[in-house]
Formats: C-alpha cells, sequence, structure tokens
C-alpha cells in the first residue's frame, strides 16, 4: 500500500523546498531523494521537516537533495516561518525556530521575514594562501561551512567545473559550500553565485552564502549595515551590524500529495 504525503511547496529567490508539517512517518533519505527529484518527484533543493519544540514555534529538520542532513539554511527557514505565518489566525511579528544549531529569531521586515544569523563563527579558520587564483579568497562558518572567492566576471565562472575541487578540498574536513562574488556599480552591491554543499550544484539562491559574502566584503571592504546581493534568483540583502540579519523574498508555489 502506497503512503500518501501532504506537502507544501515554497520557494526563497528560487531556493526552493518541499514543507513536511509533523509528518507520522519517517523522513528516510530515500524519501528526501524521491521528494526533491526534479523529474520524478515534486522537485526541490531540500526538504524542511517542521515540528513542535518546548518553548519556540517550531523545530526545523533540513535535510539537503542528496538526503543528507543540513545544520541550517536561511533561506529554509525564512519559507518554514512563512508557511507557519500563512496559517497563522493572529500572525506575529517575531518567529522562534529551532535547528540542529541552536535558536534563530525570524523578524518580520518590510513586509518580509529577516533572519538573525546568530551562528557565524570559523572566520578564516583555515590557511587560504594556496588559492591564489582568485583576488580574494574568505572562510566563514553561517551555520554551514562557505568558502568566499571574489572574482572579476562571475557570470563567466563554470561554477558546476570549479566549485567542486573547493568544496571537497582536503583543508575542510566535512566539506564546504563555495560562492563567487563580484562588486558591482552602486552602493555595496555585488552579484553572488553559489555552489551548495549536498545540493551538489549551483542555486538560485542560498541564505548562509549571501550572508557568507557580506561577511567576506565586510572584511575587505569594510562594508556594513544594508548589503545589496543580486542572484540568479533575484535581489537579497544582508544587514551587517551589532547583529547580523538575511532577508529576500519568499513565494509560496503549491501544495499537493505525493505517492510513494
Amino acid at each position: 500500500m502506497k503512503t500518501t504525503i501532504q506537502f507544501h511547496k515554497y520557494s526563497g529567490n528560487g531556493n526552493d523546498f518541499v514543507v513536511l508539517d509533523h509528518p507520522t512517518y519517517e523522513v528516510t533519505s530515500k524519501l528526501v531523494k524521491s521528494l526533491c527529484s526534479r523529474h520524478f518527484g515534486v522537485g526541490a533543493d531540500g526538504v524542511l521537516v517542521l515540528t513542535s519544540a518546548e518553548g519556540v514555534d517550531g523545530r526545523m529538520q533540513i535535510f539537503n537533495a542528496d538526503g543528507g542532513e543540513a545544520e541550517m539554511c536561511g533561506n529554509g527557514i525564512r519559507c518554514l516561518v512563512t508557511y507557519l505565518d500563512h496559517l497563522q489566525k493572529a500572525r506575529k511579528d517575531i518567529y522562534k525556530i529551532k535547528t540542529m544549531n541552536g535558536l534563530y529569531e525570524v523578524t518580520r521586515r518590510d513586509g518580509a521575514f529577516a533572519v538573525e544569523m546568530s551562528e557565524i563563527k570559523d572566520k578564516n579558520l583555515y590557511d587560504l594562501s594556496l588559492f591564489n587564483e582568485y583576488n580574494r579568497a574568505f572562510y566563514i562558518n553561517t551555520g554551514v561551512p562557505h568558502l568566499v572567492f571574489l572574482v572579476h566576471d562571475v557570470k563567466r565562472i563554470d561554477i558546476k567545473s570549479r566549485a567542486p575541487q573547493y568544496r571537497f578540498h582536503k583543508l575542510f574536513p566535512n566539506g564546504t559550500n563555495v560562492s563567487f562574488v563580484q562588486i558591482l556599480e552602486g552602493e555595496q552591491t555585488a552579484y553572488v553565485r553559489t555552489y551548495e554543499r549536498g545540493v551538489e550544484d549551483e542555486t538560485h539562491s542560498c541564505g548562509t552564502g549571501l550572508t557568507a559574502a557580506g561577511m567576506a566584503l565586510n572584511f575587505w571592504n569594510g562594508w556594513k549595515e544594508n548589503i545589496t546581493l543580486k542572484t540568479l534568483g533575484g535581489t537579497q540583502r544582508v544587514f551587517i551590524g551589532d547583529k547580523v540579519y538575511y532577508s529576500g523574498e519568499v513565494t509560496a508555489c503549491f501544495q499537493g500529495e505525493f505517492y510513494l
């Protein structure tokens, strides 16, 4: 007998997710891969599993398209909170979500949700001098590890061939996400492309990657407060002050049933 799975599909600037609300079945690697398949499933970069936890609005588990669980996802948490907000009769301005990493606050700002990126650590933990083929290199963990390169022309980068050599580099014991950044004309504006660990491909947007890019630009050029970052999925923003926030657009795509 087939299992019927109720799901919702959300997208954060093209970084798309299948949301499973309090599933009564086991969310296995096989199920995640099936749901994320763009030819035989719903199609997504990952699966978000919403469950209850004491003292917060929800607990989020994040599974990448390869079936592996991730620690954190900036777009994922904004998608999950948007889903929760759609369910509320009395909507809230601040939602608290628990992840594998810890507790995150997501705040309503200018008609959208901004997540406080509270897990930022390991800035330039590794010696990056060996990556001298790029203008600059930067490493940071913004919930998940990110390696950021500054380049002259980001759109000419063959990201599928270049990124994997760094994503699996022996310098990073748990692997890393890889972002390429080009500074654009305009005040504190850049274009970012990210190759995501677990998706094993470029995604239209990556919240933790954009936060890492913002932190890199802050380290290199002193950028702070409102930083505008353009991606394949549109324009997003990182705010760097006493706290760091990431925000962008979220779209409710559709809901349905999946049969396994």
